[in-house]
């Protein structure tokens, strides 16, 4: 896999690309992005029965409502899988992550970051398997 830096940023860093440099996440496309479109497709290809693509976006609509508000209210979330985190897709979850004292890497400058709420993702042992 090869990674660019996307213009804006490399210039601004003066970045030599492709010679160990690293450039910001952001401006990275992601590899496969799952929509209406591409669920309805998929679901196609390997059988008769397909999915139109409104069904298709109002299952993923309800997915993205069903995970949002589980997670708000502090619920740990299962997918494809019993309540046990190890089977399935995998388990999302909130997790707090403390107000902290961090530095600018270019000054001595101290800043606050304050609390916040942060989502996180465990694999589950299928996914894990899977992959591996």
């Amino acid at each position: 896999m090869t990674f660019d830096a996307c213009p804006e940023f490399a210039a601004a860093l003066d970045l030599n690309p492709g010679k160990g440099d690293e450039a910001s996440a952001k401006c990275r496309d992601a590899d496969v992005v799952i929509d209406a479109e591409y669920i309805a497709s998929e679901t196609g290809r390997n059988s008769d029965e397909t999915v139109s693509q409104d069904d298709a976006e109002r299952a993923l609509e309800a997915f993205i409502n069903t995970t949002t508000k589980a997670l708000k209210k502090g619920d740990r979330l299962s997918v494809g899988g019993s309540e046990d985190e190890n089977s399935g897709f995998g388990t999302f979850s909130i997790s707090k992550r403390s107000a902290r004292t961090g530095r600018t890497p270019r000054t001595p400058k101290e800043n606050q970051t304050a609390e916040k709420n942060v989502v996180r993702f465990k694999a589950g042992a299928e996914l894990s398997k899977a992959v591996n």
